[in-house]
């Protein structure tokens, strides 16, 4: 548990971006109480410079559209499975972002799944964070960039099908963050044709959002996961509700003692219930640990 826990923990201090859309914030900002982000680095200091202008960290294989991938040794038995992974907001030239790759691509090694990660748009983030790599979650941000964002991801996809040798039989969306923010829209626009979605540490019960999931066909599975001690837990919370109030299929993991993170039992949790098999979480849609307060 630690491994994931560790890296997505450090990514969190990096590049946390939870918005609070129940209170109208569509654009990611990072919870209340959330510790500041270090610098990017200094401007004399051109190799590490140079490196963190890198998206993709040096061990990952990049996809066209600044993409990064993730290839298992081995692959688990069953479909071939695809991990769509969005990250939190980064800012440009930091390097923040190889954090959150690197705990993903454990994830993709442990459960034997191929990992893809995008990157998100500059330019529609927050006051404080607007030229910072972002995902749209904001109306505006979604009818200018996400047709654009969409067809990059299929691109990328593709090129990846190609090195693997065959086409993923499943995909599904992993969101940490402002990414879950983005998933959790997307999921319930019903705007991708997956098979499911994650949100860790990130998504809300917006009323938007449950105007939208009302009206969508297109109900996949949705996996909660949130930390008792990050400012933002409520609104994975209200998530879980909200779901609950849909009729949704969905399934949610609280730990009490978590901060802004995704740990590997609630990874471990996602990829039960969304592919079927035994061992999530036994209440529909209740998380355990961290309550409502």
């Amino acid at each position: 548990m630690r491994s994931l826990a560790m890296v997505l923990s450090l990514a969190a201090l990096l590049a946390v971006g939870a918005p609070a859309p129940a209170r109208g914030d569509e654009a990611g900002q990072p919870p209340a109480g959330a510790p500041a982000p270090p610098q990017a680095a200094p401007p004399g200091d051109a190799p590490a410079a140079a490196a963190a202008a890198r998206w993709c960290a040096p061990e990952l294989a990049s996809l066209p559209g600044e993409a990064c991938a993730f290839l298992p040794a081995r692959a688990a038995p069953g479909p071939r499975v695809l991990v769509i992974f969005l990250h939190g907001v980064v800012q440009p030239d930091s390097g923040w972002q190889w954090a959150q790759q690197r705990g993903a691509a454990r994830a993709g090694a442990r459960h034997g799944v191929a990992v893809m990660m995008p990157r998100g748009r500059r330019g529609i983030g927050p006051k404080t964070m607007e030229d910072w790599w972002c995902w749209p979650t904001a109306a505006a941000a979604q009818a200018a960039h996400e047709d654009a964002l969409l067809a990059g991801w299929d691109a990328a996809r593709a090129e990846l099908e190609r090195r693997a040798g065959g086409r993923f039989e499943r995909v599904l969306v992993f969101g940490f963050s402002n990414g879950a923010y983005y998933a959790t829209s997307l999921a319930m626009r019903g705007r991708l044709p997956v098979d499911g979605y994650a949100a860790f540490a990130g998504g809300s019960g917006a009323r938007y959002l449950e105007r939208a999931g009302a009206r969508t066909r297109l109900r996949v599975p949705v996996f909660v996961g949130w930390g008792g001690k990050d400012p933002a837990h409520r609104d994975q919370v209200a998530l879980a509700k909200m779901l609950r109030r849909l009729k949704w299929p969905s399934r949610s993991l609280g730990k009490k003692r978590a901060g802004h993170a995704m740990i590997d039992d609630q990874v471990d949790k996602a990829f039960a219930f969304l592919s079927g098999k035994r061992g999530a979480v036994k209440e529909p849609g209740r998380g355990r640990g961290a309550r409502p307060r």
